[in-house]
């Protein structure tokens, strides 16, 4: 029963035992526990990432009457890795005139938006990068990276279409986060917090999703919107 209560700790201890069982130092040992920890984590955020996309393309094709994925492995399951191979082989193009610098920069600040608010993330009670008291707000400001991302691309590529479309595309994604920031409001007033764990642990009786589930239905569908689909 022990285990369930906190896996991560649980299994944190029984490797330190191990280890330092031997000859190898409680602070050698802590360091290559801490080492694995984190390839462990840093591959299973990658794959779980692979398989949200298959999800969310799937979810949002029945929304759109489609069938989504369907070709490569059963229901589609591998079409992710080919989607990766095809990005990994595209030829990177800086249109002329651009701004290299900014024009460059703007994909990774998209990907940084996405890999920041793993940092706040609970996966477990013991198993959090950053328990911040204000990870709601920190959740908002790394989310909105992204909307910042689409207007450097845009006004970088020295082409006034683009810009256009990104200012065009800047306020669709403002418009949409409109409601889903009432709807963490929502969360926080009933938690009582803004930490991410402290929401989760106010959630022990009776997950949030049945006291307020028209929230829920906003934020879902303001997040497949602040996706572009």
């Amino acid at each position: 029963m022990e285990f369930w209560n906190d896996p991560i700790a649980t299994m944190f201890n029984s490797l330190l035992a191990s280890l330092t069982s031997g000859n190898m130092s409680e602070m050698t040992a802590t360091v290559l526990i801490y080492a694995i920890g984190i390839l462990a984590f840093i591959s299973f955020a990658m794959v779980l990432d692979i398989f949200l996309v298959w999800i969310e393309r799937k979810v949002v094709a029945r929304f759109q009457d489609r069938l989504g994925p369907n070709r490569l492995g059963p229901f589609g399951i591998f079409q992710p890795f080919a989607d990766i191979v095809k990005l990994l082989i595209k030829e990177d193009i800086t249109p002329i005139g651009a701004d290299v610098v900014l024009f460059n920069l703007a994909p990774i600040f998209s990907l940084m938006s996405v890999l920041l608010l793993w940092a706040i993330l609970p996966f477990a009670p013991e198993l959090v990068g950053v328990d911040l008291n204000v990870a709601m707000l920190y959740l908002v400001a790394a989310g909105s990276i992204g909307t910042l991302s689409v207007i450097m691309a845009g006004w970088a590529s020295n082409n006034k279409y683009a810009t256009m479309g990104a200012f065009r595309t800047v306020a669709q994604m403002i418009s949409y986060e409109i409601p889903m920031v009432a709807a963490i409001l929502v969360v926080t007033v009933l938690s009582g917090t803004m930490g991410a764990v402290g929401i989760v642990e106010a959630q022990e009786t009776a997950p949030f999703i049945f006291y307020a589930p028209l929230t829920f239905v906003i934020f879902f569908i303001s997040a497949i919107a602040e996706l572009g689909r």
